[in-house]
């Protein structure tokens, strides 16, 4: 059953969305609650599964990483089949994204390669062993990614944090490896407890996280939550496009960039253009948004497919 969140949980979660790094001190003060009132909040968030994990954003571009997008449909899978098939990529270095998926495709994965060979290898290894329950694959590389925050949170104008643009490659050291291993899928750990766990000072701790922002390695910290346990639905609008020129480029994006239920933009190389994820109520929203969609776009709109996000296994921006 989907927990009601009031219009001051609401603001607790945007502002955590925004930067989950605030303190509750901070967050009291932008909410108007005490601390421990907002302290209390985040137990019963905690208690009642509301966060999947406070994540940390990072350009892995700039780390000399493309991402790959792959779609299972799964055959003569029992669910213990399946089970172990999510765990398998959950439990997988490069990979960066799993969720069991509603509509054509039944598992969406995404993996970190510095190269096609290293995909392959990666492919390869997981088809060698499960290929029997595959019926249908879709593989797909990320060319670039703008994500938003959650304007329907808060009511504030979205947004815009962007990977996946070409840039300098940046060499990680030890020091700087270290803290985003930690921060990746706990960007809410104080530096105290940070320092304790990585045996380094709180400040070399404080410098490189300074740096690795200036640096854009670094792009945000933020929050996912777990949506079906909020009453929110996630779904991934997939498209293929004709005419999709600059112009026609750049007002979609900002169509999107504007959209309220709008929170990633992907551009894709591969046999689909597009994927657009929405996070809405109902099915009946999602329709709405897509009749206004194909309205406002039916110059550029050859084709697209609806797949709804049910439940998420793992994601981590650095699972090296």
């Amino acid at each position: 059953m989907a927990i009601k969140l009031d219009l001051k949980d609401k603001k607790i979660l945007s502002l955590l969305d925004e930067n989950s790094r605030y303190s509750n001190s901070q967050i009291a003060s932008r909410v108007g609650l005490s601390k421990p009132a907002v302290e209390y909040r985040l137990q019963r968030f905690s208690k009642n599964n509301i966060i999947f994990n406070f994540f940390t954003l990072i350009d892995f571009t700039k780390l000399g990483y493309s991402q790959y997008k792959l779609y299972f449909k799964f055959q003569n899978a029992s669910l213990e089949d399946e089970k172990r098939i999510i765990d398998y990529f959950s439990k997988q270095k490069n990979i960066l994204w799993v969720a069991s998926l509603r509509g054509k495709w039944d598992l969406a994965v995404s993996a970190l390669a510095k190269n096609n060979f290293e995909f392959g290898s990666i492919l390869k290894e997981f088809m060698n062993k499960y290929s029997k329950f595959i019926l249908e694959k879709d593989i797909l590389l990320t060319e670039y990614s703008p994500l938003y925050s959650r304007d329907y949170l808060s009511g504030k104008k979205n947004k815009e944090f962007l990977y996946g643009i070409p840039s300098k490659i940046y060499e990680l050291d030890e020091e700087e490896t270290l803290i985003l291993k930690e921060l990746a899928t706990n960007a809410r750990i104080n530096i105290v407890d940070l320092a304790e766990k990585i045996k380094l000072s709180r400040d070399i701790i404080n410098y490189r996280i300074k740096k690795l922002l200036k640096e854009g390695i670094i792009i945000q910290f933020s929050v996912y939550p777990n949506l079906k346990n909020i009453g929110v639905n996630h779904y991934k609008v997939i498209l293929r496009t004709i005419n999709f020129d600059e112009k026609a480029e750049k007002e979609l994006k900002q169509y999107i960039a504007t959209h309220k239920k709008a929170t990633q933009l992907l551009k894709l190389i591969g046999s689909w253009d597009l994927e657009i994820e929405f996070e809405v109520e109902n099915e009946d929203e999602l329709h709405a948004i897509l009749a206004d969609l194909r309205k406002q776009f039916s110059s550029i709109i050859r084709d697209f497919d609806i797949v709804r996000i049910t439940d998420n296994y793992k994601f981590d921006f650095f699972p090296f």
